[in-house]
């Protein structure tokens, strides 16, 4: 084939492109190594490679084919997993909402279960009555016909007698003849008895007897409703009237008689047992009727006296709206009874027409739900207010001078006496229970909570160092050193490398803002909470992050050069003189463990010890752990038991072990120090800071400017406030603002604002121990403000009593506003929803305007007031309500505004929230009178 395509290459007929012709005509040469015998062979080795290298290729191709093929299959496998979970994931969810929604309508059908069966029973008395009442009429239709029988053949009997005295034979005759002559004569006879012919002596009477007493019952009748009449009770007589006067009209004895006597003839009692309170009762409901329908805003108004004291500002229509759906009802029940009533009253006849029972009790009905519902809130509110008093008098009892303890145990006894009385006049026998479970619940959530296991130290210091503590802080000179030294131990919650560095530390641990504990904010601390007590520091979630991989990383070092690398002298010398100073510090010097420890742990032996390889670290531990049990508190031994019986792990990590127990330790020991010089530290708290205030400012390392500046600021604004009250200009001394209230005043706008973070420059010098205190004040008035903004005007979407409490919904939104991660105002609104769909029937509409009017409220304003009314009427009313407990100057004044708080919180819309507002109030009432105990001077000198 080759010599073929030669020669035809050749041909004349054919030619080839340059590119080829140059190729064909190029003189081959074969190589030096090679010959014409071996061409052959050299060929099929070449196409063998190639053979080989194609089988290869289509190897390959099929191999890649293959995995893609595989992989498709996986991942359509997959897929079909994740479609199934999903698949099983929406079953789940639409199992849940069928019987969330089971849930739902097995409640309606309750509620609705109940009404049916309340009106199956209204049916049941109505028809029982009726029928009564045609039982009666029957019994006197038979009646009256027995009269007319007897009477009949008395008239017979009268005839036959007379026609035997003439002694006529024809007037025998039969029976059933005389019978009918003395039915034509019966109208004769009754003329005759009218033209008074003679009759019989009982027939007489019997007939006047009953002629006088339908005369004397119509005159009753007619005197019963005419003396009604002339009280001039109708609807628009009680409308035009204030509502003052007709309510001490309707206490009138003749007004109460009046109406008992009208009712009575009316039969609307007669289903009442014989009894005063009960009739006198019946009485007051109806009158009621006169009141709800002329002076319904008065009757039916959820406002009180001390709401109406405070003023808002852009008041919310919601908030105001006079009537609601069972407010509503109530007044048609009302109106309907009221019409039934005049119109019998236009032509009294007797027995009146059904349409008035029937008016009477659905009104009655209506009335005695509403009012049982108030009593409810009523006995809830009163409750309350009896276990604010006994938290009032549990915190003072201990805390204040004996004529204080005395004026203020007399003014809660008292007003404990009258609650206890209201509260057993509407709860009856539940009143005990109800009071019990109250001031168990007051005192478990409000008073410091005592700890669980006993933490005093069993190697307790003498009584020594508890009057070398208080020597120090009575004295004039301030050595923060020397004190704290004596005061408390170690407080770097990380082990130190040496022991040099464990040794230098003297101070308190940290405290919340990352400052260090000095002796005048452990005074501080101690004045405003005698029960003060150190703990760890809590720490945000980026610095916590940070200090555990400072931690991780320190261990982790020592164990790689201790355990790995064999370095024990670079590490263990300077741990085990950190473990030697912590326990010297929990033990006094002249103590046989003192002396004990010093002498078994030496520094110096167990470097030698590194340095030659020679180390035992369980000799170490044995002897460190058979001290713990002797110095720790009895709270901390499971701590340290688990601590000895950890004998698997390394050295490292029991270790890192033992030093958190010792931190422990270390802790309990500072806090039984403090509580061993709290008797001696807080008698000289206010005037120890007030001499070092006053050092500061000598020296010139503060100043006054910012609290002239917020003093000078709440001044302007009380003396605005007088000029507004005093349009004449008269400016008597009398509406003056005093100092005190114009501190509390400036007090309420640093601590009690809606606007953005605090900043130094807004803080008063006076309050530099107190600046994440306030940050946490403000922080908690907002959530209140804005959790009971939320609730208000989610009851008012859903047309409930404000009044009335809902501690679900409460601790929902409490939830929601505390979250570490703080969330979103739509998250927040979503999350409200979806609980309002779990617990109630809420149709659409109503859920999307929740949606938007808490993603209002939720919404943060920046440096600005919140915009939202309902927020800030919520916020001026509870600015109002502490300020009046802050000005409250006699413990009788305090008594009484502690005593109706619960009650002005609840006219608030702020039932679920009176706890939280008692202990913010308690806590800004604390602060208020030491930051005023210790630099009214100052305040005074700058108020002059």
């Amino acid at each position: 084939m080759l010599h073929h395509d030669e020669n035809s290459a050749s041909s004349p007929g054919w030619n080839p492109p340059a590119h080829l012709e140059a190729r064909f005509s190029r003189k081959r040469r074969r190589p030096g190594t090679s010959s014409p015998c071996n061409h052959p062979l050299t060929n099929s080795n070449l196409a063998t490679t190639r053979r080989q290298t194609l089988l290869e290729t289509r190897k390959s191709l099929l191999r890649q084919r293959a995995a893609h093929v595989e992989k498709v299959r996986r991942a359509r496998a997959n897929s079909h997993e994740a479609v199934s979970e999903r698949l099983l994931a929406l079953q789940q969810s639409l199992s849940q909402a069928h019987n969330s929604r089971n849930a739902i309508l097995a409640k309606i059908a309750g509620s609705c279960a109940s009404e049916v069966a309340k009106a199956k029973q209204v049916a049941q008395e109505i028809r029982a009555r009726r029928e009564e009442e045609a039982k009666a009429l029957k019994s006197g239709v038979e009646e009256r016909m027995l009269e007319a029988e007897r009477r009949r053949k008395e008239v017979l009997r009268e005839r036959r007698g007379k026609r035997r005295e003439r002694g006529s034979s024809s007037s025998v005759k039969v029976d059933g003849s005389s019978e009918e002559e003395g039915d034509d004569a019966v109208a004769g006879s009754l003329q005759k008895i009218r033209l008074g012919a003679s009759k019989p002596t009982e027939m007489l009477r019997e007939e006047a007897a009953i002629h006088i007493q339908r005369l004397y019952r119509n005159y009753r009748n007619r005197e019963v409703v005419g003396r009604f009449l002339e009280l001039g009770l109708t609807i628009e007589s009680v409308r035009d009237t204030s509502f003052e006067a007709i309510s001490i009209k309707f206490q009138e004895e003749k007004v109460r008689k009046a109406t008992t006597r009208l009712l009575k003839l009316c039969g609307l009692l007669e289903h009442l047992e014989e009894g005063r309170v009960e009739i006198e009762k019946a009485c007051r409901t109806f009158l009621s009727a006169f009141l709800i329908l002329g002076h319904p805003g008065e009757v039916l108004s959820d406002d009180g006296e001390s709401e109406k004291v405070i003023p808002t500002d852009n008041p919310s229509p919601k908030m105001h709206a006079n009537l609601n759906r069972f407010k509503q009802a109530l007044i048609t029940k009302s109106k309907d009874l009221l019409i039934a009533f005049e119109s019998f009253l236009s032509s009294p006849t007797f027995p009146p027409d059904q349409s008035l029972f029937a008016a009477w009790d659905a009104f009655n009905t209506g009335f005695t739900s509403w009012k049982t519902r108030d009593s409810e809130i009523l006995i809830n509110t009163m409750v309350a207010q009896y276990a604010e008093l006994d938290l009032i008098w549990q915190k003072v009892k201990d805390d204040t001078e004996e004529h204080v303890a005395l004026d203020f145990k007399e003014g809660i006894r008292e007003n404990q006496l009258l609650l206890l009385v209201r509260i057993r006049r509407l709860a009856g026998e539940r009143t005990r229970a109800l009071i019990r479970q109250a001031v168990k619940d007051a005192r478990r959530t409000r008073l410091p909570r005592k700890e669980k296991g006993d933490t005093r130290p069993r190697a307790t210091p003498t009584a020594s160092d508890g009057n070398s503590v208080s020597t120090e802080v009575e004295s004039s000179s301030v050595s923060s050193g020397a004190a704290a030294a004596s005061l408390s131990p170690a407080g770097s919650p990380q082990p130190p490398e040496t022991p040099a560095g464990v040794a230098d530390q003297s101070r308190f641990p940290p405290m919340e803002n990352g400052a260090i504990f000095s002796n005048r904010q452990v005074v501080h601390e101690l004045a405003l909470d005698k029960d003060f007590k150190l703990g760890a520091r809590k720490k945000g979630g980026l610095e916590r992050v940070v200090d555990e991989q400072a931690r991780r990383a320190f261990w982790d070092a020592m164990k790689e050069d201790v355990l790995e690398r064999g370095e024990l002298a670079k590490w263990i010398p300077g741990m085990a003189g950190s473990v030697k100073e912590k326990l010297l510090r929990l033990l006094e010097s002249t103590g046989s463990l003192h002396r004990m420890i010093s002498d078994s742990i030496d520094i110096q032996i167990i470097e030698q010890q590194c340095r030659a390889g020679s180390y035992d670290y369980e000799k170490f531990f044995s002897f460190v752990l058979s001290i713990l049990p002797k110095i720790c508190s009895p709270a901390r031994d499971e701590d340290v038991q688990a601590l000895i019986n950890d004998t698997t792990s390394n050295y490292i990590h029991r270790l890192q072990r033992l030093f958190d127990v010792l931190e422990l330790l270390q802790l309990d020991h500072a806090n039984f120090l403090l509580m061993m010089s709290a008797q001696y530290v807080i008698p000289e708290a206010v005037p120890y800071e007030r001499r070092l205030f006053a050092a500061d400012l000598e020296a010139g390392r503060t100043t006054l400017t910012q609290t002239k500046r917020w003093l000078l600021k709440a001044k302007e604004e009380k003396l605005q406030e007088a000029r507004s009250r005093d349009p004449e200009g008269v400016n008597h001394p009398s509406n003056r603002p005093p100092s005190t209230g114009i501190y509390n005043h400036a007090f309420a706008s640093l601590v009690m604002s809606l606007g953005g973070p605090l900043t130094l420059q807004e803080v008063p010098e006076t309050f530099h121990l107190d600046i994440e205190r306030i940050r946490t004040y403000r922080e908690e008035f907002r959530s209140l403000v804005l959790g009971a903004a939320m609730g208000l005007t989610i009851k008012n979407l859903l047309h409930r009593d404000v009044r009335s409490s809902w501690k679900p919904l409460k601790d929902r939104i409490s939830t929601d506003l505390s979250s570490e991660t703080p969330l979103e105002p739509l998250a927040i609104a979503q999350d409200l929803c979806t609980f309002l769909r779990e617990t109630v029937a809420t149709p659409k509409q109503v859920v999307s305007h929740v949606t938007s009017a808490i993603t209002r409220i939720a919404a943060r304003s920046g440096s600005q007031e919140h915009q939202d009314p309902v927020v800030r009427v919520v916020s001026n009313r509870l600015r109002g309500f502490v300020l009046a407990r802050l000005n409250a100057g006699t413990s009788k004044e305090k008594v009484r505004l502690a005593t109706g708080g619960g009650d002005t919180l609840t006219s608030f819309g702020m039932a679920e929230w009176i706890s939280e507002v008692g202990a913010f109030v308690e806590r800004s009432v604390a602060l208020t009178d030491l930051n005023r105990n210790c630099y009214a001077v100052w305040y005074d000198g700058i108020l002059a």
